[in-house]
């Protein structure tokens, strides 16, 4: 990594002192070749330390420069979208990224980390030419951000469309990003989209036994979130009865249900921070 003195590293950043000079930014360089269109990218990830919280639809917070935009990468060339792992070359193994934003309980690693085989690329290469990948989203100009999040969710979509769990959590990453973008159209469009995807598994029995809270927990913060509060209730009341309390994850959802279930009763769609006490536990390794 190399040492980065940006303008950009030098704002104030929500979480620091106001008119506090941010120290440098370090980033990772990453040399990237895309496997659909064999186009070269550079990509940088920031290192922006730990999370010193998170907001209650489990986005992380940094002191300073937010690292999630830049944790997916679009093809220049062609718009295909993905994490390092699913591009050749120079990619970030998962144990660097972690290092930098370590899993607290209720987290999960992101899903489609993996690079497509020749058959799927070959599907793919003809699905990207139909322009499909980019209509609404960012035609004729570089995304970033949300916008990579939502493109990436739909190149996963198309390679694992039986994955609802996975394709959702593209859109929940999108919608924090777009959050802290300033796009609160976006961000709740991203959060329904989410709670659609959720919802077909968790409907169908599909869900793991092991995501059931964590998955029920989602759809009734992003609903409430969206402005859709009498599925926020629904959902938040049921999590009561399944929560296991003497369960690290178990506790924390049944507290934050009980928590956000009285803003959604009221019809608060506000935003809110999870205590540090509350997430301040490392994620145990399954």
């Amino acid at each position: 990594m190399a040492p980065r003195d940006s303008p950009a590293a030098k704002m104030p950043r929500p979480g620091s002192r106001a008119g506090r000079r941010a120290p440098p930014i370090e980033y990772w360089t990453l040399a990237l070749r895309c496997p659909v269109c064999h186009a070269e990218l550079n990509a940088e990830v920031p290192d922006s330390g730990p999370p010193h919280a998170r907001e209650t639809d489990l986005r992380p917070l940094f002191a300073s420069l937010d690292p999630l935009p830049w944790f997916i990468h679009a093809c220049p060339s062609c718009r295909y979208t993905a994490y390092r792992e699913g591009y050749e070359g120079r990619r970030m193994d998962w144990d660097e990224v972690e290092s930098q934003v370590p899993l607290k309980v209720g987290d999960r690693p992101p899903p489609g980390r993996f690079l497509p085989d020749e058959l799927e690329l070959d599907d793919l290469r003809r699905w990207l030419r139909r322009g499909d990948l980019v209509r609404g989203v960012t035609e004729g100009r570089e995304p970033f951000g949300a916008e990579r999040y939502v493109l990436g969710g739909r190149c996963y979509e198309f390679l694992r469309d039986s994955d609802g769990l996975g394709i959702a959590d593209y859109y929940l990453r999108a919608s924090w990003c777009a959050r802290a973008g300033g796009d609160p159209e976006l961000e709740r469009a991203c959060q329904r989209e989410a709670v659609n995807r959720l919802q077909g598994p968790q409907d169908a029995g599909r869900v793991p036994e092991s995501e059931k809270v964590r998955v029920l927990y989602l759809i009734a913060e992003l609903s409430r979130r969206s402005g859709a509060f009498g599925q926020a209730v629904n959902a938040f009341s049921q999590l009561e009865s399944m929560v296991d309390v003497d369960d690290a994850e178990g506790a924390l959802f049944a507290h934050l249900a009980k928590r956000q279930l009285s803003l959604a009763v009221v019809k608060s769609d506000i935003n809110a921070v999870i205590a540090e006490d509350e997430i301040g536990l490392e994620r145990e390794d399954e």
